[in-house]
């Protein structure tokens, strides 16, 4: 008996050159994601299982990190389509997300989610959804912004240093000028403190610009 399918918003079935793929991250567990799948396919999608990829990482791990979205991006050609069952597949923050939803539409690839409807996310123009993800991540940057410079402005009113602690102690920065008297080369001097040559040629500079003992 022929069952009825809900058919997600922009949904195209597989034609002659195009093909369907499916990512899941299932960060609880590692047996096959049946449930998964039995959601794919009430949201109306035929699930061909040589084209589904499952990760089991935490939340928090980098869409760069997921070794499987990885390779199944890779393997995903130009017009193909990928599909999610949630928008957290795709990354571990808004930020994330968008970057990954932005590396598709460059490979022309077509991205949609199951909770979001089965709109396409790197279609132009941008849907709802992609905008609400760039607001969220101008929001976020904002207040990380904010934060920063109430914490700044704080650490001055109470005269605690501001900015990067020195990596150097004033006793390196009397060894390096040593060295560097001694002939060796900024690169060698920067080697033997562990630091970059910029941080060395800080050094150098810095003592050039003191008074000279009369």
């Amino acid at each position: 008996m022929a069952t009825n399918k809900t058919i997600p918003p922009h949904f195209q079935p597989d034609g002659p050159a195009h093909k369907t793929y499916f990512y899941i991250n299932n960060p609880h567990a590692r047996q096959f994601p049946e449930q998964e799948l039995i959601d794919l396919d009430r949201a109306g999608y035929t699930v061909v299982l040589n084209r589904v990829a499952v990760d089991n990482v935490p939340p928090f791990v980098p869409a760069a990190d997921r070794m499987e979205l990885k390779a199944l991006l890779r393997r995903i050609a130009p017009e193909d389509a990928l599909v999610v069952l949630e928008l957290s597949s795709l990354g571990c923050n808004a930020r994330d997300v968008l970057w990954t939803l932005m590396q598709c539409r460059k490979a022309k690839i077509a991205v949609r989610c199951v909770e979001l409807g089965g709109a396409e996310l790197t279609r132009r123009p941008e849907p709802q959804a992609v905008k609400t993800l760039r607001a969220i991540i101008r929001m976020e940057t904002t207040a990380r912004s904010e934060r920063s410079a109430s914490s700044l402005k704080s650490a001055r009113e109470k005269g605690r240093p501001t900015g990067r602690p020195a990596s150097l102690s004033p006793a390196d920065h009397e060894r390096i000028l040593r060295f560097l008297g001694k002939g060796l080369s900024v690169s060698e001097v920067a080697r033997r403190f562990g630091t970059s040559r910029q941080t060395v040629m800080r050094v150098r500079a810095a003592a050039a610009l003191q008074p000279k003992d009369s």
